[in-house]
């Protein structure tokens, strides 16, 4: 349950709910601004000119980042394009291939130099050591992008491949290489560069600079609405109407369990406004609930659901509930919740080998879809000025593809952002070093793991966790 959000920001105005007591009047104008040396805690400056950073390079720095943030960014949509093509069922009839395993395979038809070289990023293997049957999934799908289709997401890598257009060879070629690309980040996560399992500090340095991704599944919001409803209980006079959401998630073509029964969809904007309402955290007149993500397909998608009059989601769990990996109570009662103050559910036809998941619709009431509003924004180089003064900041599943450095510039301009009082949620175990959220006047208030799945097979299976962490920021006065 990972996901990314940095991005470019373009000019915008928020619509900014007052807060409670206060009289209605209109939004500031407000837009993106790049961080600055100074912005950073002086507690750090001596840390950051020790990696290199200094004040008269700091702005090159940035830039470097915006650079690196936009071939990420299209190097993780390859990647799900390479996902979708080995497990969609959409454009053809050949059987699924799980992704890790096309990994392995690949790595297994290699020679040791190939190997080698591949692993170590000074060469690609050629597209004729791609799997027989990776190479006809390709094949299939490069078919179904140059003809007729009504599918979205068929749709979407059309457009991004440019393959309506581009030369058969020369997308091939291009898809080949995003194939081997992907496959080296698998077989490195899965199997370790010597086929040996890796540990969580290996894993971590991987995700830090992985293509970005947009996966995102409703189990990633189980923990934010539980770490709310300890807040609740807590402050109960507490009013969190103006939110931020960063890297929302769209379930395009995530690397395992690819569902693509219905057209992409967007869960956190709704389940966080769902759990506010249902705890009492926020007014329905005042809340507004504004989300930044670098993926133009994201914000699209967004900006869409804002703009429609009617949204409904078909909500099918990640995990199947089975006696030897069963769901939590708590998460069933999540789930059956789910949506309850924002809208009205109904009952979710599936296929047969969907049906030990839990599944619903849900039909989001037309006056609610105003208050959500999407724009890009890159929140480790920048920040809105002058700040919205957000309520609550919520970023899940972002942080670990970050440096330690980057997610200090990251921090700095969500903590900008925050009214004071105002919480920040998110499920990166970094978040939590006193050092950091004590320098930003962010401190911890809670932070905890919640099981979503147990497992009772005596070690076939592994349980599910999320952590989740909240702060609230220091008043001044």
């Amino acid at each position: 349950m990972r996901r990314c959000c940095t991005g470019n920001g373009s000019d915008l105005v928020l619509a900014v709910a007052p807060s409670a007591g206060s009289q209605v009047a209109t939004a500031p104008r407000t837009a993106p601004a790049a961080v600055r040396f100074a912005d950073i805690p002086a507690a750090f400056h001596t840390w950051l000119k020790e990696q290199g950073i200094q004040p008269g390079t700091f702005d090159s720095w940035i830039a470097k980042l915006n650079r690196e943030t936009a071939e990420r960014e299209e190097r993780g949509e390859y990647e799900h394009l390479i996902y979708f093509a080995l497990q969609s069922t959409r454009f053809t009839e050949l059987p699924k291939i799980e992704p890790a395993l096309s990994a392995r395979e690949f790595a297994r038809g290699l020679s040791d130099v190939e190997r080698q070289t591949w692993l170590a990023e000074s060469q690609l293997p050629p597209c004729a050591r791609v799997p027989k049957a990776a190479q006809q999934r390709l094949q299939e799908l490069l078919k179904a992008l140059r003809g007729f289709t009504d599918d979205e997401r068929l749709l979407y890598l059309r457009q991004f491949t440019g393959a309506a257009s581009r030369p058969l060879n020369e997308l091939t070629a291009r898809c080949c290489q995003a194939y081997a690309e992907t496959m080296r980040f698998l077989y490195r996560k899965e199997f370790g560069p010597a086929g040996t399992p890796v540990d969580e500090k290996q894993i971590a340095a991987l995700y830090q600079t992985r293509g970005h991704s947009t996966d995102t599944q409703i189990e990633a919001n189980f923990a934010v609405r539980e770490l709310l409803a300890v807040l609740q209980s807590e402050q109960p006079k507490l009013k969190l109407n103006r939110v931020l959401i960063v890297g929302p998630g769209l379930d395009f073509a995530p690397r395992t369990e690819l569902l693509d029964l219905f057209g992409p969809q967007s869960y956190q904007p709704f389940a966080v406004a769902d759990a506010l309402l249902s705890l009492g955290l926020a007014d329905e007149a005042r809340l507004r609930v504004h989300c930044v993500d670098i993926n133009a397909r994201v914000i699209a998608h967004l900006q869409r659901v804002s703009q429609s009059k009617s949204q409904q989601l078909s909500l099918l769990s990640g995990v199947a509930d089975k006696p030897s990996a069963p769901l939590t109570e708590e998460y069933k009662r999540y789930f059956q919740g789910f949506g309850n103050a924002i809208g009205k559910s109904a009952p979710l036809a599936v296929p047969p080998e969907f049906a030990g998941r839990l599944r619903k619709t849900l039909s989001i009431r037309p006056e609610l879809l105003a208050k959500f509003s999407a724009a890009r924004l890159n929140v480790i180089t920048e920040r809105y000025e002058p700040s919205p003064g957000y309520d609550l900041i919520v970023v899940t599943n972002v942080f670990p593809y970050f440096s330690d450095v980057e997610l200090l510039s990251g921090l700095t301009n969500l903590t900008k952002m925050l009214a004071e009082g105002g919480c920040l949620v998110h499920n990166e175990a970094r978040v939590t070093a006193p050092a950091v959220t004590q320098a930003l006047g962010l401190p911890m208030l809670h932070s905890r793991t919640f099981l979503i799945a147990a497992a009772k097979d005596g070690g076939q299976s592994t349980p599910l966790y999320d952590f989740a962490g909240i702060h609230q920021k220091k008043i001044t006065q």
